[in-house]
């Protein structure tokens, strides 16, 4: 059996390694101890333990010894850091919540998450997290985007236009849109021909 397969059977198995994944991926820069991770995860020890030694083995997750600690964090290094990254925002999250609403926000034609909202930076200095495209209900999308805010106790940027403006935006090759279409992003809504074409 391949490493892809067995990367892939390790991923997709457990309740306890999909919380362990999203507690990685969605906090990209964290370090933690077993224990820590265990009381923020609120699963056993041992099962923790088991699924961290899984993901190492696979190159999803990287340890190092501090003291007499064993410190892991997410492997960014990893062939499948950006798909899990992506599945995981789809999953959980404000890209989840924008997902499971996206009747409710009107006649959205893509959502996206930038890279900047991945890698929590703000590296550009247009510093946006989450570009909505269409005809949107910005009462309902604010809401979504503050019930994001308190959850990670910091601001979400965001920016929408219509898909008219979007498009004669991209056609007149507007630096602002051309960068988002140049960087990785998590479409959560739309298609990625559509997005570029």
């Amino acid at each position: 059996m391949g490493r892809a397969s067995s990367t892939l059977e390790a991923l997709l198995v457990s309740k306890v390694r999909i919380k362990v994944l999203k507690f990685f991926l969605l906090q990209p820069d964290v370090k933690l101890h077993l224990r820590g991770i265990v009381r923020e995860i609120d699963e056993e020890i041992n099962a923790v333990r088991r699924e961290l030694t899984r993901l190492e083995e696979v190159g999803i997750v990287v340890s190092e010894e501090e003291g007499s600690k064993k410190f892991f964090q997410q492997n960014k290094e990893s062939v499948y850091y950006y798909e899990l990254l992506s599945m995981m925002h789809k999953a959980f999250g404000l890209g989840g919540k924008l997902i499971r609403a996206n009747k409710a926000l009107g006649e959205v034609k893509f959502a996206l998450l930038t890279e900047d909202y991945l890698k929590q930076t703000h590296t550009s200095s247009q510093k946006i997290d989450l570009v909505v495209i269409g005809t949107v209900d910005l009462p309902k999308l604010t809401e979504l985007v503050e019930q994001a805010e308190q959850k990670l106790e910091r601001e979400i940027f965001y920016t929408v236009m219509t898909e008219r403006e979007f498009f004669l935006k991209k056609k007149r090759r507007d630096p602002f849109v051309l960068n988002i279409l140049t960087q990785r992003i998590v479409l959560l809504i739309g298609t990625y021909e559509e997005l570029i074409s």
